[in-house]
């Protein structure tokens, strides 16, 4: 990568935590934002591809659909859910 002034090589910057290691992978998520319950995501996203396994899941053919980033966006910003807040 190219040097940068801004944002040197090696420098360390604070990010924060959202939580503990454990409610980040497994949940209760207190926040519905997707960063916590990896683990409980990967889950619903397998059972939704009909996946038994990783390998499955890798396999499965995406489709790509740009209005899909807009669907249901009215409701989630009503209800200031998720992406909506």
């Amino acid at each position: 990568s190219t040097p940068s002034s801004v944002l040197p090589r090696g420098t360390r910057i604070k990010v924060g935590s959202t939580g503990t290691l454990e409610q980040i992978l497994t949940g209760p998520a207190q926040m519905d934002d997707g960063t916590h319950n990896l683990l409980g995501a990967l889950k619903t996203s397998m059972g939704t591809l009909g996946a038994k396994n990783l390998k499955e899941m890798q396999q499965v053919e995406v489709v790509i659909a740009p209005s899909l980033l807009t669907e249901g966006k009215v409701y989630q910003k009503a209800q200031q859910l998720g992406m909506g807040k």
